[in-house]
């Protein structure tokens, strides 16, 4: 299964990323990890989430909600 993110998803996720990584670069990767880490579960199971308008579904991350 192939995903994108979107602009504006992307851009926060790189905000938080370069936020974290001026607090301690262990919490970046941490964030990072989380991040992949629900990215792996969302292609293992899509369907899995609560779906959240039409056909948005939420994945929130296990450390930083």
């Amino acid at each position: 299964m192939k995903y994108v993110f979107h602009p504006e998803a992307l851009s926060e996720y790189a905000e938080a990323v370069q936020y974290y990584a001026e607090q301690r670069n262990k919490v970046a990767q941490a964030f990072i990890d989380a991040v992949e880490d629900a990215i792996y579960r969302i292609r293992e199971s899509p369907t899995r989430w609560r779906v959240i308008d039409e056909d948005i579904r939420r994945c929130l991350t296990r450390k930083f909600p």
